[in-house]
């Protein structure tokens, strides 16, 4: 299918596909025997908007958390946001995931029908997050080892730990997702009106379930899956059908952030996208109708980009190389981030002799702290990147090399989830 030209909401995919090269007619009779599936094509859409995501979550993370070092020497989380109110509106900008969660979505439907609609694909997926999380455990026990037996606080230890395990609820989520709508992805490859029978009931129910939970009448966790599930879904689909007419894109996205302002201007809601410390009630934890609208405007946004981008962008081009890497390197960023942050702050702390160091250890209490951070941002970029040549985090997968256009021969690795680490070379088209 050529990508400048998506598909319509009313037409099943395979209504629109080009004919594929039959094999002679000679064929023995028997049990059908494919060749082993080859991953299709990489949206390069889709990729530029999860590299997008990743950057935007870290970004927030490494501008509204703080180390501060207390007068006996421990380290206790703090936020900008406590002292700088006015910052508060700010922090949805980098709250993307909900992209995060729609990219998934639409990776997770592609792989099915790469696999046909079987379980490898879920079989797949648990062994693309092995090596990144044994690599990560290994790596934050090893530290807390090194910071007991250099003496560090306990308290500080723990505070280590709490801050680096924290992203592993997303992956726990989205596992949970993948096999609570698997049924659901493959259902809507049939045909738009099971698509439509098939969404519409789940996406209400996940929608009652947030309402439900954020007025204390329903466990959080409850709401954590429902409200994920909604871009979730809103990728496969987008994935199967190609982006819906512009005119509903943008009814998303300006309907999105107009109920947000509501809610968070005169609704009650906080101001934040994230939760405060001492804070009661937060956005994110559980997910309440504010994030919501915010997923449904940068479902909006992400709609509009697959309509108005795909086939048009150039992966040969210098600017494309950093968007590669973010993707192929994604889950690296994601788990090591936070761990980057407070080890840079401990290895700051060690050559300062126990010296705070303004932006790192430092309160967060004015413009100053946030003009001593940003200095420190391109060190823990550049930590990240070091690290991530390290540790086991490529996603392995189907990818499209550099020198590749539409319409062009190109060449593929293609690496068989059920295969040990080989490579095996193929030549296909860009469709």
């Amino acid at each position: 299918m050529n990508p400048a030209q998506p598909m319509s909401l009313t037409t099943p995919p395979e209504a629109t596909a080009p004919p594929e090269a039959t094999a002679p007619t000679t064929v023995p009779p028997g049990p059908a025997r494919s060749a082993d599936p080859v991953r299709p094509r990489r949206e390069p859409v889709v990729d530029l908007v999860r590299a997008l995501a990743i950057i935007g979550i870290v970004a927030g993370h490494w501008w509204v958390t703080a180390l501060v070092l207390t007068g006996d020497g421990l380290l206790r989380v703090d936020s900008p946001l406590i002292d700088m109110p006015w910052l508060n509106p700010l922090t949805w900008l980098p709250q993307t995931l909900g992209l995060l969660f729609f990219a998934a979505g639409f990776a997770a439907t592609r792989s099915i029908g790469s696999h046909g609609g079987g379980s490898h694909g879920r079989g797949g997926s648990l062994r693309t997050l092995r090596a990144p999380l044994l690599g990560f455990a290994a790596g934050l026990a090893l530290a807390l080892v090194v910071g007991y037996l250099v003496g560090a606080p306990t308290d500080s230890l723990v505070t280590v730990a709490k801050l680096a395990v924290s992203p592993l609820w997303f992956l726990a989520v989205l596992l949970v997702l993948r096999a609570l709508c698997g049924p659901l992805l493959r259902g809507v490859r049939h045909s738009p009106e099971r698509a439509f029978v098939t969404v519409t009931p789940a996406a209400l129910s996940a929608v009652t379930i947030v309402v439900a939970a954020d007025a204390g009448h329903l466990p959080p966790m409850l709401a954590v899956v429902a409200a994920w599930a909604l871009p979730f879904l809103a990728g496969g689909l987008l994935a199967v059908y190609g982006p819906p007419p512009t005119r509903y894109a943008v009814g998303l996205l300006i309907g999105g952030v107009a109920v947000l302002l509501a809610l968070t201007v005169v609704g009650g809601y906080p101001a934040s996208a994230v939760g405060l410390p001492g804070q009661d009630r937060s956005n994110l934890n559980p997910p309440s109708l504010a994030t919501l609208a915010l997923v449904a405007a940068q479902l909006g946004a992400a709609t509009l980009a697959l309509r108005h981008l795909r086939g048009r962008i150039d992966t040969t081009a210098r600017w494309w190389a950093p968007v590669a890497a973010v993707n192929r390197h994604a889950m690296g960023i994601y788990l090591w981030h936070q761990p980057v942050l407070v080890g840079s702050t401990f290895v700051a702390l060690w050559i300062a002799d126990g010296s705070p160091v303004a932006g790192l250890h430092t309160p967060p209490d004015g413009p100053g702290w946030l003009a001593d951070r940003a200095v420190h941002l391109p060190i823990l970029a550049v930590a990240l990147i070091a690290l991530l040549r390290i540790v086991p985090t490529r996603r392995p997968g189907c990818t499209l090399l550099p020198g590749s256009t539409p319409g062009r021969p190109v060449e593929v690795i293609a690496v068989r989830d059920s295969d040990p680490p080989s490579r095996r070379r193929v030549t296909g088209r860009a469709r």
